[in-house]
This record gives C-alpha cells, sequence and structure tokens, in this order.
C-alpha cells in the first residue's frame, strides 16, 4: 500500500468512527469533570505514545488495561503538523469513554514577555476544535511552574503575580471562544502548605498561590508526589477543600518516575513499591475523597515510567 492509499484508508476509518459517534451518540465527552471517579494519565512525548495508528492502538489498551479514563498528551509543537493523528487518537479514546486534554508547558510562561507563547498553545487547541467539532479536545492542562526558575527565589512575589495574569488571559481566551474547554493547572501541593508556603497578595487579597489559580482555573491537578496515600492526603487536603469553597474540583496526582537521588527521591515516587501496593494507596486516597466536593479523581505521571515500573513487576 502506497503512502497515498494508506492516507485514503486512515481518512476514511475516522470518517466512519465520527458518523457512529454522531449517530448513535452513545460515547457522549463530559465537558468537565463532576465526579471523583477519574483516573488519569500523563503523556508528554506524543510521537514517542501515538504519532501512528499502531501507536495508538497500544496507549489505548494500555490505558484500558489500568482503568484510565482521562488522557492528559502532550501538544507542544505537534499538534499543528499532526492534526490528523491528533484526530484519530481523540476519536478513538472517546470511543472507549476516555476524555482527552491538551498538555503543556514551560516554566518561563509565567514571565509576562513568554505569555505570548503560553496563548499560542491554547488558541491552537481551540482552532483545531473548530476545525475538528467531532473529535474535541476536552480540555487543557498547562503545566507551568514558575518556581523552577532560579529567580523564583528573588523574585517570588513578582513572577507569581505575573503567572496569575498569564493564567487569567487563558482563562479569557477561552472564554472569548465560547469552546468548553477545561481548563487545568497543574501545581505542586507545597504551594499552600510546604515548609516555605508562597503566599502572594495581590487584589486586595493575601493567600497561598495554589488558591489564587483556583480561582482562575476550572480544574487543578495537584502534585501530590508521596509514596503513601496518607501522605497524598495530607498534601492535598488544602487544595481540595478550598476548591470546594469556591465550586471547583482538583485531581491528585502520583509520580511512578524512578528515583534520581536528586530531585525524583524514594519517598516521593511508587516506581519500586509495585503496583499492587500503588493501587492499594490509591484507593486509599480516593476512599478519603468519594464524597468531597472538590475532588474529581488522581493523575498518574506518567506514561513511559509507568510502563517501565509495571514491566517490573512482573
Amino acid at each position: 500500500m502506497n503512502g497515498v492509499e494508506k492516507r485514503v484508508k486512515n481518512k476514511a476509518l475516522l470518517l466512519v468512527l465520527a458518523f457512529c459517534l454522531t449517530v448513535m451518540n452513545i460515547f457522549p465527552s463530559p465537558a468537565h469533570a463532576d465526579n471523583g471517579n477519574t483516573k488519569a494519565l500523563w503523556v508528554w512525548d506524543f510521537y514517542d505514545a501515538a504519532s501512528n495508528s499502531t501507536k495508538i492502538t497500544q496507549l489505548l489498551q494500555f490505558l484500558k488495561d489500568n482503568e484510565i479514563n482521562l488522557l492528559f498528551i502532550g501538544t507542544r509543537n505537534t499538534l499543528q503538523y499532526q492534526p490528523e493523528t491528533y484526530e484519530e487518537l481523540i476519536l478513538r479514546a472517546h470511543e472507549e469513554g476516555i476524555r482527552v486534554f491538551s498538555l503543556v508547558g514551560r516554566a518561563n510562561w509565567a514571565l509576562e514577555k513568554y505569555h505570548r507563547d503560553a496563548l499560542k498553545e491554547v488558541r491552537e487547541v481551540i482552532s483545531f476544535n473548530k476545525l475538528h467539532p467531532l473529535s474535541k479536545f476536552d480540555g487543557i492542562q498547562y503545566d507551568v511552574e514558575p518556581h523552577t526558575m532560579a529567580e523564583f527565589k528573588t523574585k517570588r512575589g513578582s513572577i507569581s503575580y505575573q503567572y496569575i495574569q498569564m493564567l487569567k488571559r487563558i482563562a479569557n481566551e477561552i472564554r472569548l471562544s465560547e469552546d468548553k474547554l477545561e481548563f487545568n493547572a497543574a501545581i505542586p501541593f507545597w504551594y499552600a502548605t510546604g515548609e516555605n508556603p508562597v503566599i502572594v497578595e495581590t487584589g486586595g487579597e493575601k493567600k497561598p498561590l495554589s488558591y489564587f489559580v483556583l480561582d482562575i482555573v476550572d480544574t487543578a491537578t495537584i502534585m501530590a508526589y508521596r509514596a503513601t496515600g496518607e501522605r497524598q492526603i495530607r498534601s492535598s487536603q488544602a487544595e481540595a477543600d478550598y476548591a470546594a469553597s469556591i465550586g471547583k474540583k482538583v485531581y491528585i496526582g502520583s509520580e511512578t518516575k524512578p528515583p534520581d537521588g536528586k530531585s525524583i527521591i524514594n519517598e516521593i515516587t511508587y516506581y519500586n513499591k509495585g503496583l499492587k501496593y500503588m493501587n492499594q494507596q490509591l484507593n486509599t486516597v480516593m476512599n478519603y475523597f468519594a464524597n468531597h466536593t472538590g475532588f474529581s479523581g488522581i493523575a498518574i505521571h506518567d506514561y513511559p515510567a509507568f510502563k517501565k515500573m509495571l514491566q517490573n513487576d512482573r
């Protein structure tokens, strides 16, 4: 089969899937999180994970095998070049009841001079959704971590303010587009309750940076990277409670990357603990927050590490 024939065949397959989803209307994709049953997975590298039909099949099977129903898929520098592949991924994911979020982020986007780069990403997703009404992204996650920049140590207040303004501009972009994208931000738990919490004063209010983030976004993903459910609960309780108080929700994140002796220590990752242990701990988290109105589910970081962890567990 030559390249032209293959593209025609793939396009025909997408049209059939789209027709089935439209006519049968049995796989609706919820616009926003509405319960605590979500289990998400971060997949940063689109080319490695989903750049062709075979990889998409493998990824979706992995999601189903691990009862994952929300996919954070990287789109930075790839969405504009691979629209048909993303279309296939989203259509097939929705067919399986899996929501799909665009995943983007760079720490320096928090700075005002780079806000245009952050806005470019959401505009690309909104444009994609307009051009592909039957395969829309359900949301977009911004993983912008200003605390990782060296200058954050000395310019914490200024950078936090700029970061807040960035989020406001993105939220406004989504609002003006009338797209039903769920706007999500990934944030570390310690903004509110760490040994050195990030307290911000702006607009006549003084409170943790994570609370300002929750005021703006639809949902947040708390990077509560700890290797026990109890510690994850303690790490995310403040944000979950604040989210509930303002009608928002949080996902609680878990780490599966291997310890590296530096940024990832054994105490924050489930990598060496095994799947059975991790699932027990995640069930502890989900059971604890089961009736919490600020809780929407859990998230696992990330696809390559989680796969390797499972392989080592066999």
